[in-house]
């Protein structure tokens, strides 16, 4: 990637940060805590996260333009900006499930046939056992990933830093790995942008909203997939994508099945997230710090993990769990008291 466009890129989502608060107000996309009872902060804050990677989608964007650099992240690079712009909307217009799942699944299947290479064909698992779904179930089951990924970004938006943290992090592992340089190069690029993002949203500055969290799932998503299909310096397994996203789908995974037996409703929001629990246990800082530790050891163990990379996967699910234990216990014994 041209070291100027992605200056200006990185310069670019500077300038917003700086300027978030006249951004919002100037765009309509504050959000204030009055109208959600579920949210924490006190004082409306801007909603940018859309902006902001849209506008890295769009230097990405240009970088192919100028320098023929990654077709294929043209394709990834406007359905990003898709996804942010349905984000835009229902923080503005608050859409109904249905109407937001639609349009997901629109987006998917969109970005699905722009980049064939983005499609699951063949699951390859460290353990030595390969499942060949073919074009038709591959493309599926892809589209069914790609909105599980949206869809669990958006539900782990729940503390400032942990989306981007996590992102930020995986986007340096994918780095580490790439054979290709100008994904290399694109990966580095949006490390060093969120890296920015992270400190203003850590301040409080601004806020992912549905947009960035939407935009940020899909873009995570589609670069870890294309790793895995493209190629990559190690062996990158099925289950090493399941090491590097496993904390915010199996989440996300854990809420559905447990609003379906209570019978709420899944795609509303709620404070029964991994990190609410976390958050109410040990504070928001210690989350995010125990969070990152989670992902940051886990993705660089599938670096050097080889053919046992299944065993991360387990060890990593354990940890979790007690996570959740611990968390659930704490809560309990905090109620009893």
């Amino acid at each position: 990637m041209s070291l100027i466009i992605a200056y200006l890129g990185i310069m670019s989502v500077l300038i917003i940060a700086l300027n978030a608060r006249y951004f919002g107000e100037l765009l309509g996309i504050m959000d204030d805590p009055k109208n959600e009872s579920h949210k924490s902060h006190t004082i409306p804050t801007p909603l940018l996260g859309a902006i902001m990677i849209g506008a890295l989608a769009v230097f990405i964007l240009l970088n192919q333009y100028f320098f023929d650099a990654s077709s294929r992240m043209v394709g990834i690079s406007i359905c990003t900006i898709l996804a942010g712009v349905l984000g835009l909307v229902d923080d503005k217009l608050q859409l109904s499930w249905q109407v937001r799942l639609l349009a997901i699944a629109a987006i998917s299947t969109l970005l699905v046939l722009w980049v064939p290479e983005l499609r699951l064909d063949d699951l390859m698992w460290s353990f030595g056992y390969t499942t060949e779904l073919g074009p038709v179930f591959g493309g599926m089951f892809t589209i069914i990933c790609l909105m599980t990924l949206i869809i669990s970004f958006n539900m782990m938006d729940g503390f400032n830093g942990g989306v981007i943290g996590m992102s930020l992090i995986l986007f340096i592992v994918m780095a580490l790995v790439a054979t290709n340089p100008h994904r290399q190069a694109i990966c580095l690029f949006l490390a060093s942008a969120l890296g920015i993002m992270f400190v203003f949203n850590m301040k409080g500055e601004f806020f992912l909203g549905d947009g960035g969290a939407y935009a940020l799932g899909l873009l995570v998503g589609s670069v870890a997939i294309l790793t895995y299909n493209v190629g990559a310096s190690v062996t990158v397994y099925a289950d090493t994508i399941f090491v590097w996203l496993a904390l915010p789908t199996l989440d996300c995974l854990r809420v559905v099945i447990s609003r379906k037996i209570t019978k709420a409703n899944p795609f509303y929001a709620g404070r029964d997230h991994l990190h609410h629990m976390l958050m109410a246990a040990s504070g928001p800082k210690r989350t995010l710090l125990a969070f990152s530790i989670v992902i940051a050891t886990f993705s660089a163990l599938t670096i050097v993990s080889g053919r046992y990379t299944y065993l991360v996967f387990f060890a990593e699910v354990l940890v979790l769990a007690l996570l959740a234990v611990g968390a659930r216990k704490y809560k309990r014994d905090r109620v009893s008291a």
